[in-house]
């Protein structure tokens, strides 16, 4: 059995090397809220049990071994999210605690239960993948929606953000799985990005942009 700590750590690495092939020890610190000597102490002896890849002055990443770990445990967390959203009537920003606390105690014997209760769904509220057996692949079609171009008819693939309140805000202005949008204008100097979902337009900043994942709409 690992630690929660442990846990914690590789998942943090998962979602910060998402976009990008690594990750400094002070991204990791700021991420997790700890010191920088706690993090690079305890990337040492993640290194040493074969999850992260690291070398001195060089950005961490997971091994296969710590992917396959962090896949077991997105597993989890994405179906409790989605039992608590689906069955237990929860909204979606209010399943985060919940799922932090319980990914780190169920078993795979009762993952397996909440897959087939669910009906082996693919995706979690937010629009993320459940990975499978062996893992999953990210839509090569995807990107955040602040590197949309003006006119660009596009479908909500996922929410790719933590924050509570940044999710909340997210929802509020109608960009949730599956929902249709397009881009209207997108100011210059970083400024705003206008979108039309369904019938309204949402100014939105950047930040905010770079936090919604998008395909193609390619419906007609």
């Amino acid at each position: 059995m690992l630690s929660e700590t442990t846990e914690m750590y590789i998942l943090s690495i998962y979602r910060l090397t998402e976009r990008t092939q690594s990750a400094t020890i002070s991204e990791i610190a700021k991420v997790m809220n700890l010191s920088l000597s706690s993090v690079s102490e305890r990337v040492k002896r993640l290194t040493q049990e074969g999850f992260v890849e690291h070398e001195w002055r060089e950005g961490v990443a997971l091994s296969e071994k710590g992917r396959q770990l962090a896949y077991g445990m997105l597993r989890k967390r994405r179906l409790i999210e989605l039992f608590l959203v689906k069955i237990a009537g929860y909204n979606i920003d209010e399943v985060d605690e919940e799922a932090c606390r319980l990914e780190h105690v169920i078993s795979d014997r009762l993952a397996d239960a909440l897959d087939k209760l669910l009906h082996y769904p693919k995706h979690d509220p937010h629009g993320h993948p459940i990975p499978g057996a062996n893992g999953f692949h990210k839509s090569n079609l995807s990107k955040p929606l602040s590197e949309a171009l003006v006119g660009e008819k596009l479908k909500v693939s996922q929410i790719y953000t933590a924050d509570i309140e940044q999710v909340k805000y997210i929802h509020k202005n109608g960009f949730k799985p599956e929902r249709k949008c397009e881009v209207i204008e997108i100011a210059p100097f970083n400024g705003p990005v206008v979108v039309k979902v369904g019938q309204k337009k949402h100014s939105i900043s950047r930040e905010i942009a770079e936090c919604i994942e998008v395909v193609p709409n390619q419906e007609k």
